[in-house]
């Protein structure tokens, strides 16, 4: 049975080379390489090192019935083909933005050259396929084969297979919120339909189903022409809205609903069908006593489309930690070391696959509109983990302009809604510690606009329960703009000369970089402008205005010291340590009370207005 297809780039989904291949050269242009052609000329090697196409061997043998293990590979030309096992290690050091958070990066891996035994068959069209047996399984890293062309070669592909019988039947529902994204959503749902419903070779042609939400009322209902995919016109009420309605529709409400494990994805993610049918084939040889356990999937940027955002995460009481982030996956050591699990306890939404067994009347997520709605789903349900595995990823936009100043209300006051159940919530001690320290790092960047936003979602949470739900949540989404930055081009800032940026990785600066900015924020300013790429640590030192640069899209966002603004928040903050002294311990204990109600079908029928 075949488990894991060698595959290669795909047009405008991710055409990095040596995320899939090390060395070779595609032989034609394809939107979709379903048989993958790579020319390797004589004396030449190609390695499936790759975070595409090598195995997660310690991932499979874990959580699997995996007892064998074969690749088939197909070549018009002579081969030779080398085994390897490679065992990845990290390192952490503390983040030099937020000394309360460790980044995880990744050392040179270990490899060893592996026994295999390797056999060949004639095919037709002088086609040969060499079949590669792996005598002994390791229990931990990645496997992978090198070939060697002994003349050129055009290598077609190939796929894992194996003899292990499925543990469990697999139907999967795919649930997606959109709202007015219409071009983007009907492109991924539109990839379903073409390359998995309507292709007589995917293997879950039969086992899977799109729920659309469409929070903006906006999509026509026949946009998409297949009776596998079902749209519901949904009330703007957010993210949790949207994915809460597609679990309704596609469990609660579907009688008899064959339906394993939904998977929820956001709708502007770019979506390779293809992984689709990796979580498919991995969730059928699950063992019995991990089948509760949800899979998440890896988060990369989309303008970089080689470099990782996010493995996993963990919330720790006010803080979350992100794991692997910019890990160029192009590298085998990066891909090797990406296989450690780390001690993850909710995965993002942009792709996570979660059991039908969480999805019950009384089991929904909370209310909260967007932002950490996720994270308190996956605190709730941690029993049995989350499991990632290397291929299983989306990409996503990341820069400047989605870190709008409003999403800080949504981080904040959802924090401490889902910490109100948790048991490693904040004490109030570590809250104000959290709250003053993010404070001082927004008054040296000059972004005091951030800092209002967070002091209006503390008072928000200190009203309780009983006010959140009268909010009118679109309404007051649209009320949070005003803390967003303006985005303006270079020519639109002030004093800003693009050949002085300045763009250094987090991890170069000395660890009293906070303690020199501080130093040069009581100085007196100098009247220029420092220009920041969004990968730089963005403080202004001596300079009066600060500019943060995406180059990619040629805009960024203008900050500006101002001693008004200062004592403006310290008063404010002043106000609020009051606040989260006198009311933390009563409201935490109004929401906890609160939230087996705003967590229950019946809540959400009333609030979608279902009935």
């Amino acid at each position: 049975m075949i488990i894991q297809k060698i595959i290669g780039p795909k047009k405008n989904i991710c055409e990095e080379w040596e995320m899939f291949y090390h060395g070779g050269s595609s032989s034609e242009e394809t939107d979709v390489l379903e048989v993958e052609k790579v020319k390797i000329e004589k004396g030449t090697k190609i390695s499936l090192g790759t975070y595409f196409n090598a195995f997660s061997i310690g991932k499979w043998k874990k959580y699997t019935n995996l007892s064998d293990l074969t690749l088939n590979l197909y070549s018009k030309g002579q081969i030779s083909i080398h085994g390897y096992h490679a065992i990845g290690s990290n390192y952490t050091y503390s983040d030099p933005r937020d000394n309360t958070k460790v980044v995880y990066d990744y050392k040179e891996t270990s490899v060893e050259k592996i026994r295999v035994k390797v056999s060949h068959e004639e095919l037709e069209n002088q086609i040969r396929r060499y079949q590669v047996d792996f005598p002994e399984l390791p229990e931990d890293g990645i496997l992978y084969v090198e070939i060697e062309a002994l003349e050129d070669v055009e290598f077609l592909g190939g796929e894992y297979s194996t003899t292990a019988k499925t543990v469990q039947e697999v139907y999967l529902g795919l649930g997606i919120c959109t709202f007015r994204r219409e071009e983007a959503v009907q492109l991924n749902v539109n990839c379903v339909i073409h390359e998995i419903l309507e292709d007589e070779e995917s293997p879950l042609k039969d086992n899977v189903e799109v729920y659309v939400s469409d929070n903006g009322q906006t999509l026509p209902e026949d946009c998409f022409k297949s009776d596998k995919v079902h749209l519901f016109k949904n009330l703007n009420l957010g993210g949790a809205g949207g994915f809460t309605r597609t679990m309704i529709e596609a469990v609660l409400y579907r009688q008899n609903s064959p339906i394993t494990h939904m998977i929820l994805m956001d709708d502007d993610i770019s979506l390779d069908s293809r992984v689709i049918t990796r979580t498919y084939l991995f969730l059928q040889h699950i063992l019995p006593e991990y089948q509760k356990a949800m899979v998440g999937g890896e988060l990369f940027e989309l303008d970089k489309r080689y470099l990782q955002f996010e493995a996993g995460a963990a919330f720790r009481g006010t803080v979350i930690q992100s794991y692997n982030q910019k890990w160029d996956m192009r590298e085998l050591s990066a891909v090797a070391a990406n296989e450690i699990e780390n001690p993850m306890n909710f995965n993002g939404w942009w792709y996570c696959c979660i059991p039908v067994s969480y999805i019950r009347p009384d089991n929904l997520p909370l209310p909260v509109f967007i932002h950490r709605d996720d994270v308190e789903y996956g605190l709730r349900n941690d029993e049995y983990g989350t499991i990632l595995l290397n291929g299983i990823a989306v990409w996503h936009p990341q820069g400047p302009s989605k870190a709008s100043a409003s999403m800080n209300y949504y981080d904040v006051r959802n924090d401490l809604i889902a910490m109100s159940t948790s048991p490693d919530r904040a004490t109030k001690k570590q809250i104000k510690g959290n709250i003053t320290r993010g404070m001082f790092g927004n008054i040296l960047r000059y972004r005091y606009q951030v800092e209002e936003c967070v002091f209006y979602a503390l008072e928000d949470y200190y009203l309780g329960p009983e006010h959140f739900m009268e909010l009118d949540p679109a309404k007051n989404h649209q009320e949070l703009s005003r803390f967003n930055y303006k985005m303006i081009t270079p020519e639109e800032a002030t004093g800003v000369d693009l050949t002085k940026i300045h763009h250094k990785e987090t991890s170069d600066y000395p660890r009293g970089v906070f303690l020199l900015g501080a130093m040069c924020w009581l100085l007196p300013s100098k009247n220029s402008t420092r220009v920041c790429d969004y990968e730089d640590i963005g403080l202004p030192f001596r300079s009066r205005r600060l500019y943060i640069y995406d180059p990619e899209k040629n805009i960024g966002f203008e900050t500006k010291k101002s001693y008004k603004e200062l004592f403006k928040l310290l008063r404010h903050w002043h106000k609020v340590m009051k606040l989260i002294d006198k009311n933390h311990e009563s409201v935490r204990q109004q929401w906890a009370d609160k939230k087996a109600e705003y967590t229950s079908l019946a809540f959400w029928e009333e609030y979608l207005k279902l009935k």
